[in-house]
């Protein structure tokens, strides 16, 4: 019977639109963006192609009917997602307003309740420098709305939900503590994207995803630096619907000898002005031409047959490729707070630790859930809790259990739990799920994957059921 106010609709918000549905909440999800235009491609571990066809991947289209049949590689593309879990939010009940910002909350004296105060988005929006600048296009923000008009408030919320994605400052501004870590090493900090449009001719109809590093290729890998001069640590290629789909990690010392960065002093080194767009579209052609499996043509040689021109008339999909600095990720310290109503006094009993036994602290929690809260739960999850690596496909399996531990811990409290015990399930799941990375799925998750549920303990290792 809580109001939850989600800030963004990308593929996380809307899953939390979706679960908090199903928990009974009342859901109200806000994003800037009036249009769902980003076609790049997402690797998708195997529990989050399950969890994507139980809620009707498959049958409600887009993404289409054959997905999760591509044996080498499970993904579906930004938009198609986002398209998907928008039909089921809505169809759950959810209302979604496109084309809006979320202005602020702030407590409501009259109401003796929170609110939230919406107002008109723009691509303006975006400062010089923000890291979330670099995935918006014009495209997103015009044209009509294509949702109802938004209310300028939306009155007696209960929790806010954020997941505006990478970047964002939002957790910030309600006290939740980020910080930047430098753990990548410099030779893959670097990220660049592009999407090349499909000939869809019989040349591409051969060939097949992939997905390498180079500590299990090394001599591929030197034979790609020798013949293309880039020097690159991982590539991923997804043949998806609308476009053939890269994502590499070449060093600064390539980038630099190829001339693509201008000035290897200039800091941000990837600044706008120090990245030479037709040297950079030079360098992905050549990458994108180079045999990366034997006997399979390169995806601009089947594409350049099947349409009979030169490989350097191949088309983007979009508007070219991207260069992402990874050097320094940014995840919060902790990923849920609350906000206490400004008269409220120290000795307030939100925070009520529970006592006595099992039948005392039964009744404190009843008599919680029974009176409303007068605090304001505020939680991240997804990119905006923490950002993923993308080569790894990190960022929607961990995006979509931040979205089941942020809901696990609304419903807790929502029942009564006091906000210590409510803080404390959360951080307990969110110590185990920054921990997690292709490399320690085994150890950080349980190994029966058709058991996850709401439930952390049903997913992480470390989290005994007792505990929750």
């Amino acid at each position: 019977g809580r109001h939850v106010v989600i800030i963004g609709a990308g593929p996380c918000g809307l899953r939390a639109a979706i679960e908090l549905r199903m928990l009974g909440a009342e859901v109200t999800v806000v994003d800037r963006r009036k249009r769902y235009t980003r076609i790049n491609q997402l690797h998708i571990w195997a529990w989050c192609g399950e969890d994507l066809k139980a809620l009707g991947a498959r049958i409600l289209e887009p993404p289409p009917s054959s997905f999760g049949t591509n044996a080498d590689l499970l993904h579906v593309s930004i938009s198609d997602l986002q398209k998907l879990l928008l039909k089921v939010a809505l169809l759950m009940g959810a209302r979604v307003y496109l084309g809006t910002d979320f202005v602020g909350s702030e407590w409501n004296e009259a109401d003796g309740a929170w609110q939230a105060r919406l107002g008109p988005s723009s691509a303006a929006m975006f400062e010089s420098g923000d890291p979330a600048a670099a995935a918006v296009s014009l495209t997103d923000f015009a044209g009509e709305l294509p949702s109802p008009a938004p209310p300028s408030t939306i009155k007696r919320i209960s929790a806010l939900v954020i997941a505006n994605g990478f970047g964002s400052k939002m957790g910030q501004n309600h006290g939740l503590q980020v910080v930047e870590t430098d753990s990548l090493r410099r030779e893959s900090a670097i990220g660049l994207i592009c999407n090349f449009k499909r000939a869809n001719g019989l040349a591409e109809r051969k060939l097949r995803s992939f997905s390498m590093a180079k500590q299990f290729y090394l001599n591929l890998f030197s034979e790609v630096a020798e013949a293309t001069g880039a020097e690159l640590e991982n590539m991923v290629y997804t043949k998806g619907q609308e476009s053939h789909y890269f994502v590499m990690t070449p060093t600064h010392r390539c980038l630099v000898e190829a001339g693509v960065i201008i000035d290897k002093a200039c800091k941000p080194m990837l600044a706008r002005h120090n990245v030479d767009d037709a040297k950079l579209d030079a360098f992905i052609r050549k990458v994108c031409a180079f045999e990366f499996k034997a006997g399979e043509s390169s995806v601009l040689e089947a594409s350049s047959s099947d349409l009979g021109v030169d490989a350097s008339m191949i088309e983007y999909a979009d508007h070219g490729p991207r260069l992402f600095d990874f050097s320094r990720m940014r995840r919060h310290v902790e990923g849920l707070t609350f906000i206490p109503r400004p008269d409220a006094s120290e000795d307030s009993s939100d925070d009520d630790e529970d006592e006595g036994d099992e039948v005392a602290k039964a009744a404190a929690a009843a008599s919680r859930a029974a009176k409303p809260t007068k605090d304001l739960l505020v939680t991240v999850v997804g990119d905006a809790l923490i950002e993923p690596f993308w080569p790894e496909g990190l960022g929607i399996v961990r995006g979509f259990f931040s979205v089941l531990d942020a809901s696990s811990a609304i419903a807790a409290w929502s029942k009564g739990a006091s906000q210590s015990s409510t803080r404390r399930q959360f951080e307990r799941a969110f110590s185990q799920l920054k921990t997690l990375a292709a490399a320690t799925r085994a150890r950080v998750l349980r190994e029966n994957e058709a058991t996850y549920a709401l439930d952390p303990a049903s997913r992480y290792r470390q989290i005994d059921v007792k505990a929750n």
